[in-house]
């Protein structure tokens, strides 16, 4: 009887040790959805950046859900938030890695396609490596990869983890705007983003 609780005890030790091992390697990633409030981004009647960012990171948090996959928003609502509290917010969190979704806009109509922004000052491969991922990942549906650019966007240049700020195409381009404001395409992106966070997490 003794060895039976014993083995019992030590089985359930197991458990709970295998158990709070999980918690504690969950690991965290942050979705910033672009603009908010009475910044309303790109806008070309059809298409708002400021709501169109931020259904696509709700998608992506309820999808990441489902699979055990830990995304915060930097927003969850039609909330102003400045750049600082934005950072603020991702250095509290300590993620794995944020990603911050936009849409484009340009006086030249023809502009068109997805792109990736890394920091300017970047010198890290792997980053450029998942950058350059992300820009193909996000192009489908007759939105062009403009592929990995740099920049000094503060978001970018004060995070203290790998940070993606993502254009998923431009509001000002008639193609792309019917692509983006699909149902399909918006659900794809979401799936595909998740994916992305799901083998990133395996790592």
């Amino acid at each position: 009887m003794k060895k039976s609780i014993y083995f019992f005890a030590i089985a359930a030790f197991g458990l709970f040790s295998t158990s709070l091992m999980a918690q504690n390697s969950t690991k965290t990633y942050v979705i910033d959805a672009g603009h908010g409030g009475f910044d309303k981004g790109s806008n070309n009647g059809n298409i708002v950046e400021s709501e169109y960012s931020l259904e696509l990171a709700q998608k992506i948090q309820q999808l990441a859900k489902k699979k055990n996959i830990n995304v915060i928003l930097t927003r969850d609502g039609n909330d102003n938030l400045d750049l600082q509290a934005r950072v603020d917010k991702m250095h509290e969190l300590n993620p794995e890695l944020v990603i911050s979704l936009h849409l484009n806009n340009a006086s030249d109509r023809d502009k068109k396609g997805a792109e990736v922004f890394i920091k300017n000052d970047n010198t890290d491969a792997n980053t450029e490596k998942i950058g350059t991922e992300l820009a193909q990942l996000v192009s489908m549906n007759s939105i062009e990869n403009r592929g990995l650019k740099k920049a000094n966007f503060k978001i970018l240049r004060d995070s203290k983890k790998p940070t993606f700020l993502i254009e998923l195409g431009f509001a000002s381009n008639p193609t792309d705007a019917e692509t983006l404001k699909s149902a399909h395409h918006k659900n794809q992106l979401a799936e595909k983003i998740v994916q992305f966070l799901e083998n990133y997490q395996a790592i």
